[in-house]
């Protein structure tokens, strides 16, 4: 028979408080599997402890209630396993009671409670991809070396990558970015009785990378932010990175020597490595493959999308009036968030310090 615990009579009590009976209370009150209903033959027990003792706060006296299914050592052996082998395999409650046959007399919400009591909870993967095993130690060489550099060899770093934006062709994917601008997150019920109201629903995915595309070259340093809008139909190649290099890298870089930039042929081809000599650059030595998380310009990307996501004019727009919009919003990060483009600028020491504590060490990190 379900019996509620510490947390759940704490909200019993506070939900009494309010002057809510049995039935409302049931209504939002979940075992630990985030779903499942007390009963309510449960809840009357736990408001009348608490009309009878106003002190009660959930425990059991001892001897009383079904004696435990499971030892505190078997208890252990789950989670263990649970934690080395969720990179290996899908670890549910089915696998847990093929592996564990003493889990196989438990029903599956007290399996998931036991997870549940070790601060386990069953969320999404993160969004990051992995780094594959052959590159781990050429990021660890990389970021032993960025440890032992003086801050001011750091300070002279430069960081140049590209990206594309889609502009919508129609109202109908411009209202597919509106809402997707609103973020993946909204305050709901907890209840989920607004679950299906208009403004809890989040954007499609089926647009995305779809539109018009407007391709944009970027360059950070000294904490400055820099871009060039490529031409209609035009691809970065060889021959136009050598040029921007000649046009506008030099006079962007400041007093920054080494660039940062990524494994694209064209960034590191003869050509391109003659036109940063010319202007006094070069590529950082023994930068890793697979290590965009070291690049400043992808986290420079992100404060420049936030911005244009906050700045999404009602009505759909076309390529002109979205370069304008653009520069505006680079104008804006350099103005408003000058600190913090800086300190990405200047942060190696850290991305390499949360590198090497990864799981497993070289893995991905947050940047």
């Amino acid at each position: 028979m379900s019996q509620v615990g510490p947390f759940e009579a704490g909200q019993v009590k506070a939900h009494m408080e309010h002057g809510l009976g049995c039935t409302e209370i049931q209504k939002r009150l979940v075992k630990a599997n985030g779903k499942t209903p007390f009963g309510e033959a449960a809840i009357v027990r736990c408001m009348n402890k608490i009309k009878a003792d106003a002190s009660w706060r959930g425990q059991r006296q001892k001897g009383s209630g079904a004696p435990r299914k499971t030892t505190a050592k078997q208890d252990r052996q789950v989670i263990r396993w649970c934690l080395a082998n969720r990179g290996k395999e899908k670890v549910n409650v089915p696998k847990l009671k093929q592996k564990f046959p003493y889990l196989r007399k438990l029903g599956d919400s007290l399996v998931e409670e036991r997870l549940h009591d070790a601060d386990l909870e069953w969320l999404r993967r993160r969004r990051k991809y992995i780094v594959e095993k052959q590159y781990l130690q050429p990021r660890i060489n990389y970021c032993r070396g960025v440890k032992r550099m003086h801050t001011s060899t750091l300070e002279k770093w430069a960081y140049t990558d590209g990206t594309v934006y889609y502009l919508d062709r129609n109202e109908a994917e411009h209202e597919h970015s509106v809402r997707a601008s609103l973020g993946t997150h909204v305050w709901r019920m907890s209840d989920n009785s607004d679950a299906m109201y208009e403004d809890c629903i989040g954007p499609s995915n089926y647009n995305k990378g779809q539109g018009i595309p407007v391709k944009v070259w970027g360059f950070l340093a000294c904490g400055v932010l820099h871009i060039h809008i490529l031409e209609e139909g035009e691809t970065m190649d060889m021959y136009l990175y050598s040029e921007l290099i000649d046009d506008k890298f030099e006079g962007w870089a400041g007093n920054c020597d080494l660039l940062v930039c990524d494994y694209e042929s064209c960034l590191r081809g003869e050509m391109a490595l003659d036109s940063l000599e010319k202007i006094g650059m070069k590529l950082v030595e023994d930068y890793p493959v697979h290590s965009q998380d070291f690049n400043a310009m992808e986290n420079a990307w992100k404060t420049l999308k936030d911005r244009l996501d906050e700045t999404l004019p009602v009505k759909n727009e076309g390529r002109e009036a979205f370069i304008k919009r653009l520069h505006a919003a680079v104008k804006w990060a350099n103005r408003s968030r000058a600190k913090q483009l800086w300190s990405l600028s200047t942060n190696q020491k850290q991305r390499a310090a949360d590198c090497l504590a990864a799981k497993p060490p070289g893995g991905r990190t947050k940047w």
